[in-house]
């Protein structure tokens, strides 16, 4: 990634030698064949663990409650859930969360320092499922880290 934190090298910008905001140098030696980054951040994707869990009879039955809590739902105006908001319902009228299994996530991040002199921070990218149960969803072990980004994730 950008040493600035600007962009990651990937995708369109996977051959980018350098960066097309700030134009920074993408790699430490880049004219050997052996490129080293000057920055890197962990991705983890969630998909794969999404599989893990449907594959889990157990698991796939509670990954319904998004599901169940939505077609058993009186209709009235109260908020019980998020499923209730607005954003939920235009959502679907566009032809999102179609299948049972779609699953819905809250998404957020943060960042904060390391060390007491204040010069490096790290910023964590997490996921909340919100087809748990709110009893459950939010537990240490539901949560989903999604990436780790070192350095300052905005710049202003």
């Amino acid at each position: 990634m950008c040493i600035n934190s600007c962009c990651g090298f990937t995708g369109e910008l996977a051959n980018v030698t350098s960066c097309p905001w700030c134009g920074e140098a993408a790699y430490i030696n880049q004219s050997s064949n052996r490129k080293t980054p000057r920055k890197v951040f962990t991705f983890l994707p969630l998909i794969d663990r999404f599989k893990l869990q449907y594959n889990h009879s157990e698991r796939s039955a509670e990954l319904r409650y998004k599901h169940n809590y939505v077609n058993n739902k009186y209709e009235d105006d109260s908020i019980g859930d998020i499923f209730d908001g607005r954003l939920y319902k235009e959502l679907t009228e566009d032809g999102y969360f179609t299948d049972e299994r779609d699953i819905a996530l809250i998404g957020s991040t943060d960042g904060y320092q390391i060390f007491k002199q204040r010069t490096d921070d790290c910023w964590v990218v997490m996921f909340v499922n919100a087809n748990l149960p709110p009893s459950v969803r939010v537990k240490k072990e539901n949560l989903l880290i999604s990436a780790i980004i070192p350095g300052n994730l905005f710049i202003f």
